[in-house]
Parts: C-alpha cells; sequence; structure tokens
C-alpha cells in the first residue's frame, strides 16, 4: 500500500501543470459520478471515513473528528487540536469531554484559532502542496460508499490546490478546470451540499469568476437563490462571509436588468429576511467590509423594488458615511470605500469590470479627448467591456431611473449626512479619493438635475459645492478640473 501512495505522489511529481489539473478533475468527476442520492452531513464524531495512515502529511496538520487538514485549529485545555466547526459542533451536542482523550473540559466556549500552527500549516502547504493533493485524490478514491463523502473530498481537492497556487498559478490551474467543465459541478454542489462545501464552495465560485468573468453571469442565472439567501442566516460568520462576498460578484452585471432578474420569483418574504440578515451581519462584520455590505444591502433595497422598512435604508447610508469619515485616516478602508461608490454607481462592462468612471469621464468630454487608458486585456473582452457605452433606449431608461432612486436614497436617508461625508473627502487631498468622489457626486447631482421640481434645497449640497469650486480654481489635475466642472454645471440646473 506505501508503494502505490508513493508511486501516485511521483507520478503527480512528474505531470506538467496543465496534466496535474486534468489528473484533478478526472478524480473529481469520479466522485461526482459515484455520488449516491441521500444527503448526510459529516458527523462530528471520531469515527474514522477517510482514514489518517498518510506518511506524507504530519498527524499534528490532520483533525482527529474529520480526518482533513485544519483549515481553523483550535486547541484545547485537554492539548487536543481539533477543527473549529468540528469541536463546536461536538461541544453543541451537548459533550462535556474531549473526543479524544476523553477528559472534562471544565470550558465550554471553543478557543480563539491556534495561529502559530494555522501559519505553520500554510507554510507547508506552499512546499508540499503536490503530496496534498495527492492525499486528498487519494481520499476520493477510498471512501467507500460514501457518495456523499466523495464530493466533499472533491471540493477539499479544489480548496486546497487554491490555497497550495501563487495567484498565477491559480488562475492557469483555474481556467484549464473550467474548460472541462468543473463549473457545473460546483454550482451542483453549493445547490445540493451540506453547510462545509458550501463554505469551500462559494470561495470557489467567486475565484472562478475571478479566472473567468464570463462565469458570473452562469453563476447569477444557475446558482438556487434561496439557499444562497438562506446562508445569511447561519450562526457561522465564514459562512456568512463567503455568501456576502458571493452576492457581491452577482450584482455587478453589465445590464441592470439582468440584476434586477436575480430577484425575479422571489418571495417578498424572502427578501426582506435577506435584508434583515445583511442588516444583521453589518453590524457583525468587521470595519474594513461594512461600506460593501452597505452597498449590497441598498442593492437589495433598490432592485427588489417592492417597499421596504427605512430602517434598511438608514442603517446602510449610515454606515457608509461612517465608512467615507473612517477613510479619512485609514488607507485601506479608503481603498474598499473608492470601491464601494464605483459600484453604487452601476456601470459594469459585460467581463464585470467597474466602468462607473469611464462612463461619467466620457459623459465629461474627457474619456475621448485625453486618451484615458484602458488596461490591457483579450480583444474579446475589450470589446465586451465597449458595450457600456452604446445600450438600448429600454437599458438605458433602467440605468438612469438607477441612479435617481440611488440618489434620493443616499440623501433622504440615514442619521448622519452622507452629503457631508463626501465633502470631507473632497477636501482630504488624496488624488483617487479625490477622483472617486467626484465621479460620485458628478452622477448624483446629474440625477437630481433631471427632476422637474426638485425635493432637495440647494442649500443641502452648500459643503460638497464649496469643495468644487476649491478644485476647480485650484486643483492639480485637469481631470479633476473637468469632473468639478460637470457637477457645478449640474448643480447650476438643481431648482430651489
Amino acid at each position: 500500500m506505501k508503494e502505490t501512495t508513493t508511486l501516485k505522489t511521483n507520478m503527480l511529481d512528474s505531470f506538467a501543470p496543465a496534466d496535474l489539473t486534468k489528473f484533478i478533475f478526472s478524480r473529481i468527476t469520479k466522485a461526482a459520478l459515484e455520488q449516491e442520492t441521500e444527503e448526510v452531513v459529516l458527523p462530528a464524531q471520531g469515527v474514522d471515513y477517510v482514514g489518517r495512515t498518510s506518511t506524507n502529511i504530519p498527524q499534528e496538520f490532520i483533525c482527529p473528528l474529520t480526518g482533513l487538514i485544519f483549515e481553523d485549529p483550535v486547541t484545547l485545555e485537554t492539548g487536543q487540536t481539533f477543527e473549529r466547526a468540528s469541536i463546536k459542533s461536538w461541544i453543541s451536542k451537548g459533550n462535556r469531554t474531549c473526543p479524544v482523550t476523553r477528559r472534562s473540559l471544565e470550558c465550554q466556549n471553543v478557543p480563539c484559532s491556534n495561529f502559530i500552527l494555522k501559519r505553520v500549516i500554510t507554510n507547508w502547504k506552499s512546499e508540499h502542496w503536490r503530496q496534498l493533493l495527492a492525499y486528498f485524490s487519494k481520499l476520493a478514491g477510498n471512501s467507500g460508499g460514501h457518495g456523499w463523502l466523495k464530493n466533499e473530498i472533491a471540493v477539499s481537492v479544489l480548496e486546497q490546490l487554491l490555497i497550495a497556487l501563487n495567484q498565477d498559478q491559480r488562475k492557469a490551474a483555474l481556467v484549464q478546470l473550467l474548460s472541462l467543465g468543473i463549473l457545473q459541478f460546483l454550482i451542483e454542489r453549493f445547490n445540493r451540499g451540506n453547510a462545509r462545501e458550501k463554505i469551500c464552495v462559494s470561495v470557489l465560485l467567486c475565484s472562478c469568476i475571478e479566472a473567468d468573468t464570463n462565469c458570473r453571469n452562469v453563476v447569477a442565472r444557475n446558482v438556487d437563490k434561496i439557499r444562497l439567501l438562506n446562508l445569511l442566516q447561519r450562526a457561522e460568520l465564514v459562512l456568512r462571509r463567503n455568501t456576502f462576498l458571493l452576492l457581491t460578484e452577482l450584482i455587478c452585471l453589465n445590464r441592470r436588468k439582468d440584476a434586477k432578474f436575480f430577484f425575479k420569483g422571489l418571495h417578498k418574504d424572502n427578501i426582506v429576511k435577506a435584508m434583515h440578515d445583511l442588516q444583521t451581519y453589518l453590524q457583525d462584520c468587521p470595519c474594513e467590509q461594512k461600506i460593501m455590505v452597505a452597498v449590497l444591502l441598498l442593492h437589495f433595497n433598490l432592485l427588489a423594488e417592492t417597499d421596504m422598512p427605512s430602517t434598511y435604508r438608514d442603517d446602510a447610508v449610515d454606515a457608509m458615511t461612517l465608512a467615507l469619515e473612517r477613510s479619512l485616516s485609514d488607507g485601506r478602508s479608503r481603498e474598499i470605500c473608492c470601491k464601494a461608490l464605483l459600484i453604487l454607481g452601476g456601470y459594469f462592462s459585460f467581463s464585470g469590470k467597474i466602468m462607473t468612471e469611464d462612463w461619467i469621464l466620457k459623459q465629461a468630454g474627457f474619456l475621448e479627448g485625453f486618451g484615458v487608458e484602458n488596461p490591457v486585456e483579450e480583444q474579446n473582452n475589450a470589446l465586451a467591456d465597449a458595450t457600456v457605452m452604446t445600450m438600448e433606449d429600454e437599458e438605458q431608461e433602467t440605468r438612469e431611473k438607477w441612479l435617481l432612486d440611488a440618489s434620493a436614497l443616499l440623501i433622504g436617508s440615514g442619521k448622519k449626512s452622507f452629503v457631508e461625508a463626501l465633502s470631507k473627502c473632497l477636501g482630504s487631498g488624496n488624488s483617487e479619493m479625490v477622483r472617486i468622489c467626484l465621479t460620485t457626486v458628478a452622477w448624483l447631482s446629474s440625477a437630481l438635475a433631471s427632476l422637474n421640481d426638485s425635493e432637495f434645497e440647494l442649500s443641502a449640497f452648500l459643503a460638497v459645492i464649496t469643495q468644487l469650486i476649491e478644485c476647480l480654481q485650484h486643483g492639480d489635475l485637469i481631470e479633476h478640473k473637468v469632473l468639478a466642472s460637470m457637477c457645478l454645471l449640474n448643480f447650476s440646473r438643481i431648482q430651489g
């Protein structure tokens, strides 16, 4: 048996990257085709379903309950280490002893992550990833009649592949696997798999979208929306985080009509429940994530086109306002805020690239006149990206309505002033933040100027207008001056 294991490992070492991914996929396909119909959740019991006799992987890296390599190890008072989710499940079932030593546990709370062991495992993975893949592939072949376990191991193979490779290798491997049909397998496992699979698959789907942006529309059309939204209710913070990340990817669709289509067929109760869950996650998530969660919450409010309690809008706008104020002294928050504001603008290419800046600059006559550089892309993606500039009338009307509704919501909601936070960022002196805020003020003022009788007093924008005049008179960048003049022209058209 040891000779066979060694042979497989050596065989992997001799593979070129493309052949390696084909080998992995053949294992995954084998696991998927031999699945059983029942859906069984991996029990938190000390049963050795998958075997722990590998001589390649240190036993200290493998959870005694799951038989899988640690992702989030925690060490109990007994000195034994377990996967966080598994030991949490063990304790929640009423067990008061260590699963391995059977000693009583005085503390029933799951301890903090063992970051030292986690770092050691991460370093080991980067050095021994071929052995790791051989190990998981062997598990997929030796998991007996447990079809549900075969699928879970298949997902683990993919997960470990992404962890072990660097960014370029990961993208190349995913492109190869996508060409072999792995996206359909992942969507199926997300729709039918257990909670553990969903945690892994949600990240894998985001990675697939990153590797090939065409995946975004496929996932949006085929993922089980009810199951996806229900994950926001789960207690596991990592599962809610992954769900939020996937939902954020799925709203970045080229056509606003397609984004609205995502909600088609969902009952109002499902949407309201999802918004409540997002509101709860908004309170629980790390500070740097809050503005992106708020933008997602506003998307739900705007795209669902159904009456929602104002508390969702107020909390979302207040979170955005606080995030903008925090960005004045936090570089990481500033970067995330810039992306969030551009997403809120609602302009995306077919490939999912945010095009809000390009659209505004084109409106201002800057894009063509000054030849803004485009990122290097494949020719077909560049052509697809250009479609954002030429859209049919119906889609144009949908976009205009989106901007008008978003503008009214940002200005009329929340206890704190979103406009005042924008004015502070305009005076921050940070070139990127100033540019993004000018872009935001441009579409916001343009939308309000289109109203015949604006319900918003022009005096409400006095702080922003002051910063715009300052930028126009003393700004160093031509781009900033062009955007500032566009904003001032829009404000001059607002009555009141």
